[in-house]
């Protein structure tokens, strides 16, 4: 049974988690600073606490972000690759069959190919994906970073918005509150129904993918066969060695 996470993959996945959880890292970051600089205009926050306890306020909020983002993405690529893997591993299987049962000559390539394109995916005619179909795969798998992205600047904004125009009445920071909360809710619940309504369609018609990546996927699964063919004729050796030995 080949392993459903190799070794050839380790430093992709590490990457892909590592920027992610720094990307989100530098995202928490700004809002960081924003609340330090804030607190900093109380004087008794400014008797209670020294350089080091701001400084542990401003950093610890970002490095907890990135550890939990990239945990969580590193989990969700080792899931990506051992699903893909495994379908891999059942395409060798199902199109050995095939080509055993057939009296024509079906190759392999074809088959693999006819695997992943009705495994639920959506082949584009161009060479490379448009924004829009990469924000679409982007939304399929993380919709809730995607809430989270569009929903915190939202409701940041209603609540600067809630200042009120220059010259005109100032309210209190008790309304201000109370407006952003009501219009914060709305606009997040919105958010929600748009992006879980792009990835339910998303999920029923499937990610878009170029021909280039389905070649990809057709040379993994060429690879996979050969070490699993290099594996059972070097087992079936042992047998035979084990054999003779008797």
């Amino acid at each position: 049974m080949a392993s459903l996470t190799p070794e050839d993959k380790r430093e992709e996945v590490t990457a892909a988690a590592f920027n992610d959880g720094m990307i989100n890292g530098a995202m928490a970051f700004v809002p960081s600073l924003a609340g330090l600089w804030l607190a900093l205009k109380n004087p008794k926050f400014r008797q209670m606490t020294n350089g080091q306890s701001r400084t542990a306020i401003a950093i610890m909020p970002p490095l907890f972000i990135f550890a939990v983002t990239s945990e969580q993405k590193l989990t969700h690529r080792m899931h990506e690759v051992a699903e893909v893997n495994e379908h891999n591993i059942q395409t060798i299987a199902w199109a050995e069959k095939k080509k055993t049962a057939s009296k024509d000559d079906i190759h392999l390539h074809d088959l693999y190919r006819q695997s992943i394109v009705e495994s639920g995916v959506r082949l584009v005619d161009t060479p490379t994906l448009s924004a829009y179909q990469k924000s679409a795969n982007f939304v399929q798998g993380n919709p809730f970073k995607c809430i989270g992205a569009i929903g915190a600047p939202a409701v940041g904004y209603i609540f600067y918005g809630q200042g009120g125009k220059k010259g005109g009445p100032v309210e209190s920071f008790t309304m201000r509150l109370l407006h952003t909360r009501v219009f914060g809710q709305f606009a997040v619940l919105c958010t929600l129904l748009g992006v879980m309504g792009m990835k339910e369609v998303m999920d029923r018609y499937g990610k878009y993918v170029t021909e280039d990546e389905i070649n990809e996927r057709i040379q993994e699964m060429e690879e996979t066969r050969s070490r699993l063919m290099t594996k059972a004729e070097y087992q079936a050796h042992l047998q035979r060695q084990l054999s003779r030995a008797r």
